[in-house]
């Protein structure tokens, strides 16, 4: 190998890399960790508060059975014989129309290093049913009406605050936890007179529920026409699930979201009934995550993805400015460079921890192009080549940046870095001989056409 010493620095660099690339696992392993660790710290909060929330109905539940008189045969003698059957039913009726106004209160949990966002809720909701005879599913059947509840559900009954404040006709009706014999698709109840479901009859509602959580509230759309509105003093919400709002007004004060779905537009009734017995799947919701609008474990490691490549250049831009400078740097220097570009993960993870991702990366991108600055002063004999190389150093931190927060147009501007980087190595040697530098001997160099 000492006969092509130009063949052999480029395989240690390449073996450099091979092995570098070993602690750049090891710091992607170490941001998965501190995510998990984060998961833990919310489920811990959420076990304490409580958790993420999705408000369910109210929707009008009435148990009734159905009398009727039904002909069997008798053994094998072509006899028959009448006999009188009950048989048991439930019928759900959902609101005609329901609006909701919510205003939403946040506060910042700490659990060590980790900020969970937890919100108080109070929702004002007011609506109507409309109530039409149960038709009777067999010929000549009676039915009979039992005890009619208004059903209502949120996802974690620990964050009420107080007890539901329902009124029905504008009489207040007590909220209690749903009967565990009957086995009620929800968990809580406000029993109603049967004289109040009259053929036609309306029943208008409004329903005051105080609500804690954890991250995220959501409805499930079960009236005809549903209606919320949100406000918030949170900068940064998150809008998901099967609807979006039809309006919203986002800014640093806060948000301001509607919705406004339609029974047509969603089959959470359906769902909603299917669920009853043998539970299928959650039904349509839209809900609303109070995110941080940076995720600093999916940031940094977004940024891990992109050090192979920082190693990389880093190290071809030693190697052409050694072929082009004649500058002398030793595999071991290459590693202790490499090494510090490593390191600099590790301190944008922990350091972004305690400040906002944006002065973690300053941080961390100071400390080690002030290391490397000060390295490289010394082995390349100056401060001159080593402010070079760190200048070179802050264009590449510059543009990684630019790629972790331009998540859109990431491809586009990495496709462009590696472009401008081969552009400049080729630039840079398109005057050099490769052979003489390779140590080849001169019959090997290839000939030149005199007509070329």
């Amino acid at each position: 190998m000492n006969k092509y010493p130009l063949l052999s620095k480029v395989l240690v660099i390449g073996l450099l890399m091979l092995l570098l690339s070993i602690p750049l696992m090891m710091v992607r392993d170490v941001i998965q960790e501190r995510s998990l660790n984060r998961e833990a710290a919310t489920q811990e909060v959420a076990r304490a508060h409580a958790g993420a929330q999705t408000i369910t109905g109210p929707v009008l539940y009435v148990p009734y059975t159905e009398t009727f008189t039904r002909t069997v045969a008798v053994g094998d003698s072509g006899h028959t014989r009448e006999e009188r059957v009950t048989q048991a039913h439930a019928v759900i009726r959902f609101p005609t129309l329901m609006e909701t106004r919510s205003q939403l209160a946040t506060e910042t949990r700490w659990r060590g290093v980790f900020p969970i966002t937890v919100y108080t809720s109070l929702n004002h909701s007011s609506g109507r049913f409309v109530w039409s005879d149960v038709e009777p599913k067999e010929k000549n059947g009676q039915i009979n009406l039992g005890q009619p509840r208004l059903l209502m559900g949120v996802s974690d009954l620990r964050g009420l605050l107080n007890a539901p404040q329902l009124k029905v006709e504008g009489r207040a009706v007590a909220v209690a936890p749903a009967p565990a014999a009957q086995r009620l698709p929800l968990p809580l109840a406000a029993s109603l007179e049967v004289a109040q479901l009259r053929p036609g009859a309306v029943l208008p509602f409004e329903l005051q529920l105080d609500l804690a959580g954890t991250e995220r509230i959501g409805w499930v759309p079960l009236a005809d026409e549903n209606r919320v509105q949100l406000q918030s003093t949170w900068p940064h919400p998150s809008f998901g699930g099967d609807f979006l709002p039809r309006t919203r007004a986002v800014s640093a004060q806060g948000f301001d979201a509607a919705w406004s779905v339609p029974s047509l537009s969603t089959q959470a009734q359906q769902q909603f009934v299917q669920q009853q017995g043998e539970p299928r799947r959650e039904p349509e919701s839209f809900s609303v995550s109070l995110d941080n609008p940076v995720d600093v474990y999916r940031m940094t490691e977004r940024a891990t993805k992109y050090g192979m490549m920082f190693i990389v250049l880093t190290f071809a831009a030693f190697f052409v400015l050694e072929m082009v400078k004649r500058w002398r740097v030793h595999p071991m220097q290459y590693l202790m460079i490499g090494a510090a570009l490593v390191l600099f993960f590790l301190l944008l993870l922990s350091i972004s921890e305690h400040l906002d991702f944006v002065w973690a990366y300053t941080v961390a991108s100071i400390a080690c192009i002030g290391l490397l600055a000060h390295y490289l002063r010394h082995v390349l004999g100056g401060w001159a080549p080593g402010l070079l190389m760190s200048g070179l150093l802050v264009a590449l931190y510059g543009v990684l940046y630019g790629i972790l927060v331009s998540e859109d147009n990431a491809l586009m501007m990495g496709s462009l870095l590696l472009f401008g980087v081969l552009a400049a190595i080729m630039i840079a040697t398109r005057k050099v001989d490769w052979y003489s530098v390779m140590g080849a001997p001169a019959a090997q160099k290839p000939m030149t056409d005199p007509q070329a």
